[in-house]
């Protein structure tokens, strides 16, 4: 009961401005690893919950047409439509990342998406134009951007690796603020 009390708040604020998911001090546990192996792939990554953050962490491997691993939160629908960037404080080794925000529970649907570089271990806080998001579907571009549209009708955000190459990975996020 306590976990969903957390994400009603989370997801529920009567302000805008005060949407903001801080692995610190909410402690939700709540999100999900996604590996290529829901498609025979061989690719590892977990999610490590610290004190004040979250790190998702693995290794994307090539074989069996594999290739990718992904953190997700829960579903839960939210209107983003009235905000023009997301803040992401972070710190990562190895292969980048790329922050992702989906409309539909279908994973062939497009969804959008933004890279994250490599910080080389240094904290960094990436201020994230939401318009300038890129629409993929199946690992592909789809040569479009993110719209109020599908802003409105945001249900999940997540992180997946931002590169079509195998090694290793190491993501650690203190918050996600969308502003």
């Amino acid at each position: 009961m306590n976990l969903i009390l957390i994400l009603f708040a989370l997801w529920n604020f009567s302000n805008p401005a005060d949407l903001k998911l801080n692995f610190g001090e909410n402690k939700t546990q709540s999100w999900s690893v996604i590996n290529d192996g829901v498609m025979g792939g061989m690719s590892q990554g977990v999610a490590k919950y610290q004190e004040n953050s979250v790190t998702f962490l693995g290794t994307i491997r090539l074989d069996n047409n594999g290739g990718f691993s992904s953190l997700k939160s829960p579903f839960s629908a939210k209107d983003l439509s009235s905000f023009k960037h997301v803040e992401i404080r972070y710190r990562s080794k190895g292969i980048p990342m790329a922050f992702t925000l989906e409309n539909s529970r279908a994973w062939y649907n497009t969804y959008y998406r933004m890279g994250l570089p490599s910080t080389d271990g240094k904290w960094e806080i990436a201020a994230l134009t939401l318009k300038k998001f890129e629409g993929q579907r199946v690992g592909q571009s789809t040569g479009t951007r993110m719209n109020t549209d599908f802003a409105s009708e945001v249900i999940r955000m997540g992180f997946i690796n931002d590169a079509k190459g195998p090694g290793d990975f190491e993501f650690e996020i203190d918050y996600i603020q969308f502003k």
